[in-house]
């Protein structure tokens, strides 16, 4: 009998220290790398994690991911998650952030070009946004699903290239971004093949809605030659009325190509639930 009561106490304790206490003046939002190994692409590639504060403390709830592409560049994955956490406090829902770091940008973000003069300025290896789909949706989502608790909502931002890519994955595949922030896209590309896309897309039937943001500037040359192209699109999304298909433009006040990564905020507040 005795034995049986010390052993009580025991499980009782070891359940109570078990037990994770919060301390309600701490903030435990955490960034991370972790590094996924794949066998699309042969070797291991790399992510950029960051968990919102709450979801230490929701324990029941599910988080939107919000995929960030470029993340190879500290600088902008602290700037997006700064926003995040800012815009989160009272504005948007926390979001875990998966930023996919980039080895090369014509290999990974280019889909495959339609002639052959596009390979007089996007040397190959180009072409091969099919690939970064597969990786993302075979291996990427089945490593946040395992290990965080992760809804089947996605957002996504991409700059210029990065753009380029997040519009051709959302048109490609039915579900896999929900809400596009597209900053500076470049449909230049490919004797503006993202504008053909676009002629097409507007009038497909669509099982789920697709959300986009877009956002450019002015100025230099890189504004200049994708404004062109942006504009074409804008013009077949106003004349469209595809019911799953929603958007917003807004023109920026800046005259730098790096800088339109400005525009996230208000990307995210247009976002906001």
């Amino acid at each position: 009998m005795k034995n049986l009561v010390i052993f009580g106490i025991l499980l009782f304790s070891m359940t109570l220290f078990g037990q994770e206490k919060l301390d309600p003046d701490k903030y435990y939002a955490e960034s991370k790398t972790v590094f996924i190994k794949s066998k699309i692409y042969g070797k291991q590639r790399e992510l950029q994690l960051f968990i919102p504060d709450e979801y230490v403390w929701e324990k029941d709830k599910n988080f939107k991911a919000l995929y960030l592409f470029d993340a190879q560049n500290t600088r902008i994955f602290n700037f997006i998650s700064g926003n995040v956490q800012l815009l989160s406090m009272t504005m948007i829902e926390p979001v875990i952030i998966v930023g996919v770091v980039t080895e090369d940008r014509w290999d990974e973000f280019l889909p495959p070009n339609n002639h052959e003069e596009t390979l007089d300025r996007y040397k190959p290896p180009m072409g091969h946004a099919n690939k970064l789909i597969e990786h993302i949706q075979t291996e990427i989502e089945p490593y946040l699903k395992k290990n965080y608790r992760v809804e089947d909502y996605r957002l996504a931002i991409g700059h210029s290239l990065a753009a380029t890519f997040v519009t051709y994955a959302s048109m490609k595949t039915d579900n896999l971004f929900d809400y596009s922030i597209l900053l500076s896209p470049n449909y230049n590309y490919d004797k503006k093949q993202f504008v053909d896309r676009f002629k097409k897309f507007v009038n497909t039937e669509l099982p789920k809605k697709k959300e986009f943001y877009f956002a450019n500037g002015f100025g230099d040359n890189y504004e200049k030659e994708f404004d062109g192209p942006l504009k074409e699109v804008i013009k077949i999304l106003e004349n469209s009325d595809n019911k799953n298909i929603s958007w917003k433009y807004k023109k920026l006040d800046i005259n730098n190509h790096g800088l339109i990564w400005l525009g996230v905020y208000n990307g995210l507040l247009n976002w906001r639930k």
